[in-house]
């Protein structure tokens, strides 16, 4: 069986082949801060259904998970980072 073919997207945006290679882009932010973004953004996505669950007192299901939403918004640029990095001196 043939494996899928695996891409790098670049900080241009551009997908690169590179097998097992998976560099996301960066956006003046280290992996760390990208790290804590998306969780955040996850964390909030998951409140926001909770809090929907208590207004309306129905359980929603969930068909796709936080993470994977604010992943997929992180790549797609569809929210900008609240989170600030601080500056060097």
């Amino acid at each position: 069986m043939v494996s899928p073919k695996k891409y790098i997207i670049t900080q241009r945006g551009a997908m690169e082949d590179k097998s097992g290679l998976f560099t996301p882009p960066l956006r003046g932010l280290t992996k760390y801060e990208i790290v804590l973004l998306i969780s955040r953004r996850a964390r909030s996505l998951n409140q926001m259904r909770i809090d929907l669950q208590k207004k309306y007192r129905v359980h929603l299901i969930e068909k796709v998970k936080p993470t994977i939403v604010s992943l997929k918004e992180y790549f797609n640029d569809e929210f900008k980072p609240t989170y600030e990095p601080k500056e060097e001196q």
